[in-house]
């Protein structure tokens, strides 16, 4: 798992696990705001660029999803 990026498991009926590492000191600002963004995601599902996180419906309790958010081109939270 890289800097700044979440991990989001379902844990139970309504409830969700995020983990996410911290963010380097020494990133540069870009840097840095792109993991802000990606945080933004996992906890609120909204990037300020206005890309969003979609959890499959059919997701089943104490899974774990690995889904793609689109950003817009310019967003500091696109992979570089």
């Amino acid at each position: 798992m890289s800097a700044g990026r979440p991990f989001r498991r379902s844990m139970a009926k309504g409830r969700v696990l995020v983990l996410s590492a911290e963010i380097d000191d020494d990133a540069t600002p870009l840097e840095k705001e792109g993991a802000v963004r990606r945080r933004l995601v996992a906890t609120t599902g909204r990037c300020p660029c206005g890309a969003r996180l979609k959890v499959p419906a059919n997701l089943a309790p104490g899974s774990v999803a690995v889904v793609a958010v689109e950003h817009e081109d310019d967003c500091p939270a696109v992979e570089q």
